[in-house]
């Protein structure tokens, strides 16, 4: 697969940004819940992300795209956390506060920090943790900012340096690799917003649902730990 081409299939999930906006807000007669507000607001910095990062690789800057794919998957991790505490309206309200994440327990009382939520969710998708760490090396200054400033120009150890705000260095299979990484972690956060909105349209068998998977994977909730998860939200 080319460049180009994988740019293209990621270019597509502009429109599914909207889609999903409108399914959260017309959900449930079209009511408002502090849930909402947190699920509204991942989309509008995921397609914001989404522009940046497909801008960036089109320049062929791959130092400023690289971080965003860790960006992406901070929104995946903000919005699964609503699924891990008793009360996810609570928790929405409780961001919407300036209350970090990481200073918030989930429905086991434990902190919610990244590494917590980053093995949470690498339960279900097992790539997210090497894709969180990979990725936190581009937001820091790192070994991987060396390797892409510099390049070893044969057997006679000498090496090759820029400073340019054009790649020199990057081969092709690692533009697409991470486009491959962003668009993997954009399907995570929209199954989450698809989950909230079925969820919200459909209250009482989104409930009967969890239970039985509950039940299936042989965890100890009870009966009233789902119903708190998903019970019929408060408006705002």
């Amino acid at each position: 697969m080319s460049i180009d081409k994988a740019l293209e299939r990621l270019k597509q999930y502009r429109e599914k940004h909207f889609e999903l906006g409108k399914a959260v807000i017309q959900a449930y007669g079209g009511a408002m819940y502090p849930l909402d507000l947190l699920v509204l607001a991942t989309l509008n910095r995921s397609l914001c992300l989404l522009k940046g990062f497909v801008s960036l690789i089109e320049d062929k800057n791959f130092v400023a795209a690289a971080p965003l794919i860790r960006l992406q998957l901070d929104n995946c991790l903000r919005l699964s956390a609503g699924t891990l505490v008793d009360d996810p309206h609570q928790f929405a309200m409780k961001m919407l506060e300036g209350v970090p994440v990481r200073k918030q327990r989930d429905r086991s009382k434990q902190l919610m920090t990244d590494q917590y939520l980053v093995e949470k969710l690498t339960r279900q998708f097992a790539w997210v943790k090497k894709v969180y760490y990979s990725t936190s090396g581009y937001v820091h200054l790192s070994e991987k900012h060396f390797f892409n400033a510099m390049q070893a120009s044969g057997e006679d150890h000498k090496f090759t340096l820029k400073i340019t705000d054009r790649d020199e260095f990057v081969p092709d299979a690692l533009y697409i690799e991470a486009i491959e990484a962003f668009k993997a972690t954009t399907d995570i956060l929209f199954e989450y917003v698809y989950g909230w909105a079925y969820t919200k349209d459909n209250p009482e068998k989104a409930a009967r649902e969890l239970r039985e998977r509950l039940q299936e994977e042989g965890k100890s909730e009870t009966q009233d730990n789902a119903k708190a998860e998903l019970q019929k939200p408060k408006r705002c």
